[in-house]
């Protein structure tokens, strides 16, 4: 079984033609082999990579199991944004769908060169499309959220209260001396404002 040279290789892919051995060893795609065939180039490198990405496995793209209703969670995890989860999945659904129907496309006959190579790219970014929602869905799972900076009204630590609080106040500071940035103000005072209400005592 060739699962572990595949992994081996993704982790430090230096050799493009011990890859597309690899590649057809693995039974991959003729169409993809004739590809490589013609030498490598940064364009096939990625068709490469990204396909033998998708031959290593569930590896690759693995789903955490979900929770039983009747289980507890093993921490204090917030509740997953219900909407947002939902979207994050439909979106997952149509780029798995899409990528799917490119595979299939792949090996219509006739296809001209130029074709299946629009079709390779397309998986290529449609892979890397999974792979973001996938990994938002486990955000979202493990956070209650998306990725990325909470809003300040959605901020509950005192101690982040109090740093982000800090930095605005220095920040407004050098604002104030720089007359073309009068138009920040309004903002960073309406953010003060609001983290001294929920900071009552500074």
């Amino acid at each position: 079984m060739k699962q572990g040279e595949l992994l081996a290789w993704l982790a430090a892919p230096a050799d493009f033609a011990a890859g597309v051995a690899l590649y057809a060893q693995l039974g991959g795609s003729a169409v993809y082999q004739q590809l490589f065939a013609l030498g490598e180039t940064g364009y096939s490198r990625q068709v490469l990579v990204a396909q033998l990405q998708l031959l290593a496995g569930p590896v690759q793209e693995s789903v955490p199991a979900p929770v039983a209703d009747n289980q507890q969670p093993t921490t204090n995890q917030p509740a997953p944004d219900l909407a947002v989860l939902a979207s994050v999945r439909t979106q997952l659904k149509a780029a798995r769908d899409e990528r799917s129907h490119a595979h299939a496309q792949l090996t219509t006959p006739g296809l001209r060169l130029a074709n299946r190579n629009k079709l390779a790219h397309r998986i290529c970014q449609l892979t890397d499309q999974v792979r973001q929602l996938l990994s938002a869905e486990q955000h979202v799972l493990a956070h209650g959220r998306l990725p990325g900076p909470v809003a300040t009204q959605d901020v509950t630590d005192a101690g982040e209260l109090h740093r982000r609080l800090d930095n605005l106040i220095s920040l407004r500071a050098k604002v104030r001396r720089r007359p073309e940035r009068a138009a920040e103000l309004p903002g960073l005072e309406a953010q003060i404002h609001l983290i001294r209400e929920k900071l009552p005592l500074r």
